[in-house]
């Protein structure tokens, strides 16, 4: 199954620390690392990796970087449209991890100016995590009739027209709609039958009224876990051809296996 995974991309510098720094303080640490990131960025490389077929339609500029991060990605066995190809320093986020594995995170990000997105017809889904829009809405629109999931992590501009086309929602349980609605209280057009979770971290996802229970585990490092979940989601559903809840119950063990290991694309060393 040919997956779309569209949107953000960005170089990840990361550094683990036992305590955040104080204001105005200097924190030396000797455990630092530079990853592949971004939502769409982290579930295309996680679909690849559980053995999918994935391209990620990004932009990413044509400067040294912004070359070296697409081949990398090319590694991972990930196909790359990159939408703007011009010189430019990518999108850069400086993440500070500490010992409980919880993350603070400081993300740059400018648009950038694209060039044609043409015709997309030749994919059997597509993942949208609502960033990169100078592209994304273009692209929307241009998938045809394929099934779209949504990685709505929290309410962004023009999300209407995300959720308008979705069918599949996958949710954080901080995602509420301008005027404070949760998910399952957001309506929908009354003619498609739109499918809804949400996650709460290590507390059950909940589903069609329910609750899926969400194995426990150690944290080392929680980041990357949602982007990482939702490659696996698409995965099991699309190519595994699992249920609903069955691709949720999937989703939630290969997240919660990433984030035992600094970093995230450790566990794909770790796999049986």
């Amino acid at each position: 199954m040919r997956g779309l995974f569209v949107g953000l991309c960005t170089k990840d510098i990361i550094f683990y620390t036992d305590e955040l720094p104080l204001k105005n303080h200097k924190a030396k640490t000797d455990a630092f690392a530079a990853y592949i990131g971004g939502p769409a960025a982290n579930a295309a490389i996680t679909y690849a990796a559980l053995g999918g077929d994935a391209t990620l339609a990004t932009c990413l500029g044509d400067g040294s970087e912004s070359r070296a991060m697409v081949e990398e990605i090319r590694k991972y066995g990930v196909k790359v449209l990159n939408y703007a190809t011009y010189e430019r320093v990518p999108n850069t986020a400086c993440i500070t991890v500490a010992g409980d594995g919880s993350r603070t995170i400081l993300s740059g990000q400018l648009p950038f100016e694209v060039t044609c997105v043409h015709d997309l017809q030749a994919y059997d889904f597509a993942l949208f995590d609502c960033n990169q829009q100078e592209i994304s809405l273009d692209i929307l629109k241009k998938v045809g009739d394929i099934p779209v999931v949504l990685d709505a992590g929290n309410w962004k501009p023009n999300a209407r027209q995300f959720l308008n086309r979705a069918d599949i929602i996958i949710a954080s349980e901080d995602f509420k709609d301008e005027e404070g609605n949760p998910l399952f209280d957001i309506s929908f057009p009354a003619e498609k039958k739109v499918l809804l979770a949400v996650t709460r971290g290590e507390r059950p996802i909940l589903y069609d009224g329910r609750e899926i229970p969400v194995e426990p585990v150690e944290a080392v490092d929680t980041l990357g876990a949602g982007d990482i979940f939702h490659g696996a989601f698409c995965y099991a559903y699309f190519a595994k051809k699992e249920p609903m809840e069955q691709a949720l119950l999937f989703a939630s063990k290969v997240a919660g296996e990433s984030v035992k290991y600094r970093g995230p694309r450790e566990w794909m060393k770790h796999r049986n």
